[in-house]
Parts: structure tokens; sequence; C-alpha cells
């Protein structure tokens, strides 16, 4: 997954979210809000975290 696929705006919300609620509650928003599938949502947090 390329982080250039998706707006600088969400790219610092995920970050900020990493940061506050974790890693895993991350990607469940990501699962349950963008319907992205769980290795997705993995990828684009460990993506974020770099």
């Amino acid at each position: 997954m390329n982080l250039s696929d998706f707006s600088d705006d969400f790219i610092v919300l995920l970050r900020e979210k990493v940061k506050t609620i974790g890693e895993v509650k991350t990607v469940k928003y990501l699962r349950k809000e963008k319907g992205m599938t769980m290795i997705a949502a993995k990828q684009l947090v460990d993506s974020v975290k770099e």
C-alpha cells in the first residue's frame, strides 16, 4: 500500500491515532470506518509509523 494514495490530512490523522490509541485500535478503526481488509489496514498502519 502506497501512502501517496491517501491525502496528507488522512495520513496525519492516522499517525495521531497510532500515537494516542495504538496500532491495534487504529487497524480496527480502518476496518470499521473505511472498510479495509485486515492486511491492508495493517500495512497502512505500518507505513505511517515509519
